[in-house]
C-alpha cells in the first residue's frame, strides 16, 4: 500500500499535459547530467560533427546580426567563398535556439536543443502512443523509450540533425488525430510538423516518410467512398508543408534540376552490428564495465554503433505482440525492417565482416533521393520507435496487474539506457585568437582543408570572426575544389603538405591573407603522446585525438621555416598555435 501511495503523483501527472511534460523534461536533465552544470561553457563530448555544428550556431548567429544569407558565405574558403545549400544546417534548431544563442552564446543554443529535443521525444510519443493504446501509463513508457533509446543518446554527441527527432512522432500524432477526425485544424498541424521534421534534418524527412508513406495509402482507401474530402485535407497539409520547406528546398530543387551531384555522397559502410543489440552500451554505469572489452574492439567508432535494445522494452514489445497482435503488427513490421535496414549492405557478425551475405539495404542505392540515406546505421531511429510503441501495448495489457509498477519499470528502463556521468567537453581556444579578430585581411590555418580533421578551425572562426582558407562542408561544391586546386599558393598546403610544400608570402598577401596560423596540437609528435597516455577504455577521448591527424613534424618545421625566413618569427605563440600577421 505505501508502494503504491509514493507512486500516486506520477501517475496524476500523466494525467495532466503539463505535468507530463515537466517530467520529460526532468528525465532529460538527469540522462544528460552534468550537462546542465556547464551549459554555457560545455558540449556533449564528441569529436568532429559537433563543432560543425557549433560553428552551424554562430554562422546563422553572424548572418542575422549583418543581414547576411546563410546559404552563401565569404567566409569559408577564402578569397572564393562557397554556397552552403547542400550542408546541413537543421534550421528549426537554428530558429527556436537564436533567442539562447545571442543571449548565452552557441554552446548552450547547442545544448538547449538536446534537451529539447529529447524531452519533446518523449512528449510527442506519449501523445501519440497514448492515442493508439487509450492508456497514459502506456503512452509515457513509450515516450522512455524513444527519447532516451541508446543511439539516441549516443547521436547527441555529434549530430544535431539526427537526434532532433521529437516532431516524428509529433507528425505520427496528428496524422492519427486527423485519420479519425478528417478536421482541417489536424490536418494543418500534421502538414506543419512533418515540415518541421524535415526543417530539423532532410534525413529525418526522409525517413518519416517510410511510415507516412503506407499510412496514407490505407487512409486513401478508407476513404474511397468521400475522397473529395479526403482529397481536400491531403492538399491542405501538403500545401502548408510545401510552404514551410519551399525557401531552403528550392535552391537544392534549382542546383539538381541544372545536374548537380555533389550532394550525392559515397556509401559509408556502418551498418549496425546486430551480436550488440543486446549488449549494453559501454558507458552505462550498471552493466558498461562487463561489456566495456567488446567495445574497444568494435567495427568503427563513430556515432550509430551503439544499438542496444533493452531487455526490459523488449519484454513489453513482444507481450504488446503477443496480446494486441491485430493492433501492434505493424509496429513489429517497422521494428523488423528497421534493424534489418540499420545493418547495411552486407552482414557484420561479432566484429567480423561477411560481404558474401547482401542486405536489403543494398538495394536502396541508386534509388533516387532514398540513396543519400547512405549511413545504414541511422534506421535504428525507425526500429526505437517501433520498439516504443510496441511497449506501450506491452503496458496496456499488463494495466491493473501492476498499479504500482510503473515507477519500477520506467526506473528499470532508464537505468538499461543510462550514460552516466554524461559525456561533456569544455569549448576551450587559445586567448591568442582574440587578438587576430582585430586584424585585416583572411586567416590562413596550416593544417587547412582535412574535411573533418580541421574542423577546429571554424571554431577558432568563432572566436576571431575572419575568413579563413577552408572549411568543414556536409557536401563541397565541386566549383570551389577546383579553385582551390587551381591556386597554387593554397593547393600545396591543403590538406596533409608534402615536406617540399612551398609557402608563397607574396602570393597570400595578394589573395588577402593577413595571418597566419600554425596549429602545433596537430603535430605528429603531439598525438603520438596523447595517446601513449590515454587509459584504454576512454573510447571519446581516443576518438578526439585520433582525429587531430598528425602532420609530420619534419614537415612542419619545413613550413614554419620559410614563413620565418620571409616574414620573420612567429608574433604570438603559445603551447597550441603560432600565429603570424603579415
Amino acid at each position: 500500500m505505501k508502494l503504491r501511495e509514493a507512486t500516486r503523483p506520477l501517475a496524476s501527472a500523466l494525467q495532466s499535459g503539463h505535468g507530463t511534460l515537466g517530467l520529460y523534461l526532468a528525465i532529460t536533465l538527469l540522462m544528460t547530467f552534468p550537462l546542465v552544470l556547464s551549459w554555457r561553457s560545455a558540449l556533449p563530448a564528441g569529436a568532429g560533427d559537433v563543432w560543425q555544428n557549433y560553428w552551424n550556431f554562430w554562422w546563422w548567429k553572424h548572418c542575422l546580426l549583418n543581414g547576411l544569407n546563410p546559404l552563401q558565405s565569404s567566409m569559408l574558403f577564402h578569397p572564393f567563398g562557397t554556397d552552403l545549400f547542400f550542408h546541413t544546417h537543421s534550421p528549426f534548431n537554428q530558429v527556436i535556439a537564436m533567442p539562447v544563442n545571442l543571449l548565452f552564446g552557441e554552446a548552450a543554443a547547442y545544448n538547449f536543443c538536446v534537451v529539447l529535443s529529447l524531452t519533446l521525444c518523449g512528449f510527442g510519443t506519449f501523445l501519440f502512443v497514448r492515442d493508439l493504446t487509450k492508456s497514459p501509463e502506456a503512452g509515457f513508457i513509450a515516450g522512455v523509450i524513444f527519447a532516451y533509446f541508446p543511439q539516441t543518446l549516443e547521436q547527441t554527441l555529434e549530430h544535431l540533425n539526427l537526434f532532433s527527432a521529437q516532431f516524428i512522432p509529433l507528425t505520427l500524432f496528428y496524422l492519427l488525430r486527423w485519420s479519425r477526425t478528417q478536421r482541417a485544424a489536424d490536418a494543418l498541424a500534421f502538414g506543419a510538423c512533418f515540415a518541421l521534421n524535415a526543417l530539423c534534418s532532410w534525413h529525418l524527412g526522409l525517413k518519416l516518410t517510410f511510415l507516412v508513406g503506407p499510412w496514407m495509402a490505407w487512409l486513401a482507401w478508407q476513404n474511397r467512398g468521400r475522397w473529395k474530402r479526403f482529397l481536400g485535407s491531403t492538399a491542405i497539409a501538403a500545401g502548408l508543408a510545401t510552404l514551410m520547406v519551399l525557401p531552403l528546398l528550392s535552391p537544392m530543387i534549382s542546383l539538381i534540376a541544372d545536374g548537380s551531384e555533389y550532394f550525392l555522397k559515397g556509401p559509408v559502410p556502418r551498418g549496425i552490428d546486430p551480436s550488440y543489440l543486446l549488449t549494453p552500451a559501454y558507458a552505462n554505469p550498471l552493466f558498461g564495465g562487463l561489456v566495456e572489452s567488446r567495445y574497444l574492439e568494435r567495427a568503427y567508432q563513430s556515432s550509430g554503433f551503439v544499438c542496444y535494445l533493452g531487455f526490459v522494452p523488449l519484454a513489453l514489445a513482444a507481450l504488446g505482440l503477443r496480446r494486441s497482435v491485430r493492433h501492434a503488427w505493424p509496429w513489429g513490421v517497422v521494428l523488423v525492417v528497421g534493424v534489418v535496414l540499420a545493418m547495411g549492405a552486407d552482414l557484420l557478425w561479432n566484429g567480423t565482416r561477411y560481404e558474401s551475405v547482401r542486405l536489403p539495404f543494398a538495394s536502396l542505392r541508386g534509388v533516387p533521393f532514398v540513396e543519400n540515406l547512405r549511413v545504414a546505421n541511422r534506421f535504428m531511429l525507425l526500429a526505437g520507435l517501433a520498439l516504443s510503441v510496441l511497449a506501450g501495448y506491452g503496458w496496456k495489457t499488463l494495466r491493473g496487474r501492476l498499479g504500482w509498477g510503473l515507477a519500477l519499470v520506467t526506473t528499470l528502463i532508464l537505468a538499461e539506457y543510462s550514460w552516466h556521468p554524461f559525456p561533456v567537453r569544455q569549448v576551450d581556444h587559445s586567448p591568442l585568437l582574440e587578438q587576430v579578430a582585430s586584424q585585416h585581411g583572411a586567416v590562413l590555418n596550416i593544417p587547412f582543408h582535412q574535411r573533418s580533421r580541421t574542423v577546429h578551425n571554424m571554431v577558432d572562426q568563432t572566436v576571431h570572426g575572419r575568413p579563413i582558407s577552408g572549411g568543414y562542408l556536409s557536401s563541397y561544391p565541386p566549383e570551389v575544389e577546383a579553385r582551390l586546386r587551381n591556386e597554387p599558393a593554397l593547393a600545396s598546403l591543403a590538406g596533409l603538405p608534402e615536406p617540399d610544400a612551398v609557402v608563397d608570402v607574396k602570393r597570400l598577401r595578394e589573395l588577402g591573407f593577413g595571418t597566419i596560423v600554425i596549429h602545433k596540437y596537430r603535430l605528429q609528435s603531439h598525438r603520438n603522446r596523447l595517446l601513449d597516455a590515454l587509459r584504454p577504455d576512454d573510447l571519446l577521448e581516443r576518438k578526439r585525438i585520433l582525429r587531430l591527424g598528425g602532420i609530420p613534424d619534419e614537415t612542419m618545421a619545413a613550413i614554419r621555416a620559410q614563413i620565418d625566413a620571409m616574414v620573420g618569427p612567429a608574433t604570438m605563440e603559445d603551447d597550441i598555435l603560432a600565429i603570424y600577421f603579415l
